[in-house]
């Protein structure tokens, strides 16, 4: 898609025909649905945009950038001084001074954006990132900023360290001459870059945002007590939503009819990367804060053949694979047929995996002596949809017992 036609179109989807945000009146959205989806991100900035005021120009060589400072989770807004210079043809360009954010030691680097991967849209004009090259030998700490972007999304992204800085030329090109001021509509492809970063990615050209996905996310010990966070807690997932593209599976939920797609989550920044929290004091889950042992308990091999292959992550027949062990955070759940998944459902999978369909396959590999190991075929046998539907009102009974709800959707759609 050429930049030539992308004036009126959605910054989410693609679709023409968008109307300007009603407040910063800079990004364009084709529905309610792409605003929500963009909220997250887009409110990271909007604020702050809005207060930002233009009449103040310190001069006409300044132009407005953006700022994402490591120890802040908001990135910010700044007047970034762009002094003409000669170059040797006899010309003059324009060339930002950076050492005030980066640092005069940082050896600054740039990366140009002039194409939107993750829209599959050409650029009208050039964006620039500039970054510490330094940063992975000296020292520098996560960027904050940047996470707080990243993390909008359940799946792993690059860790950009360091602070960062962002800027505008006008025109595309290898080397254009003029700087510009960036707006909301560069700071969602900004945001872009950050998320499709050395990610293989199933684009979304021109597809509406359509009706989301209910999911579940499994959260770990971490987001648990810092954010007083439910275990299972009801998310929604967009169609595009990479995890349709790159995901685990569950082998004991695809057995009993109910296949789902799992991903870890980037953990959350404001504890993760802070070990004097306290929530790493011990306690709790032997003081792991990424510990979740749900989503483990979820991935357990049911595959006979399986073996322990340290260059594949696995651990063999009943066991979780090594991404799924003891640190793998909070996790995002879904139906593969992309059907509504609730947080009983999803407690009631695991409870199964963990408490029912683990005890079949430790049988097997002899956890219950001086009984004979059953074979595996046994085990897999045992693994089953009515077994399931046992348990699930098992589950419900206990939940009654306790005064909580139950009147939820049963977990099967047909019937």
């Amino acid at each position: 898609m050429t930049s030539t036609a992308a004036e009126d179109l959605c910054i989410v989807c693609n679709v023409s025909g968008a109307r300007f945000c009603d407040r910063c009146r800079s990004t364009r959205y084709c529905s309610e649905a792409c605003q929500r989806a963009d909220w997250p991100t887009h409110k990271l900035l909007c604020p702050a945009f809005l207060k930002f005021n233009t009449t103040k120009r310190p001069s006409k060589d300044h132009f407005r950038a953006i700022l994402f400072p490591v120890d802040k989770e908001r990135p910010e807004l700044i007047w970034l001084h762009c002094p003409w210079h000669d170059n040797k043809e006899g010309g003059k360009y324009q060339y930002p001074i950076k050492d005030i954010y980066l640092g005069k030691d940082a050896f600054p680097r740039s990366t140009s954006i002039q194409y939107n991967r993750i829209l599959e849209r050409g650029l009208s004009d050039t964006i620039y990132v500039c970054y510490r090259d330094t940063f992975l030998v000296d020292g520098s700490k996560l960027n904050k900023g940047v996470a707080a972007i990243t993390t909008t999304q359940p799946y792993q992204c690059h860790g950009w360290r360091g602070p960062l800085l962002a800027y505008g030329k006008k025109g595309l090109g290898i080397d254009p001459i003029a700087c510009r001021d960036l707006d909301m509509n560069d700071f969602r492809h900004i945001s872009d870059f950050f998320l499709s970063y050395g990610r293989a990615l199933q684009p979304a050209t021109q597809k509406p945002i359509g009706e989301k996905i209910k999911g579940v996310r499994i959260n770990c010990v971490g987001d648990q007590r810092v954010f007083n966070k439910p275990k299972f807690e009801a998310v929604e997932i967009l169609p595009t939503d990479p995890i349709f593209s790159d995901h685990d599976s569950s082998d004991i939920t695809k057995r009993i009819g109910l296949a789902v797609f799992t991903r870890p989550c980037p953990p959350d920044p404001k504890w993760a990367n802070d070990e004097g929290n306290k929530v790493f004091q011990g306690g709790l889950d032997g003081g792991n804060p990424f510990n979740n042992q749900d989503a483990t308990f979820l991935h357990l091999s049911c595959d006979p053949k399986a073996g322990f292959d340290l260059r594949r992550g696995s651990m063999g027949w009943a066991w979780a694979p090594m991404r799924w062990q003891n640190g793998v955070g909070s996790a995002i759940v879904v139906r593969q047929d992309k059907k509504p998944l609730l947080p009983v459902h999803a407690e009631a999978l695991c409870k199964y995996c963990r408490y029912e369909a683990r005890a079949f396959l430790a049988h097997s590999l002899g956890e219950y002596a001086p009984e004979k190991p059953i074979e595996k075929e046994a085990a897999l046998a045992m693994i089953c949809r009515p077994a399931f539907v046992i348990s699930w009102y098992k589950l419900l009974d206990e939940k009654r017992a306790k005064g909580e709800a139950t009147d939820s959707t049963y977990p099967y759609y047909d019937v």
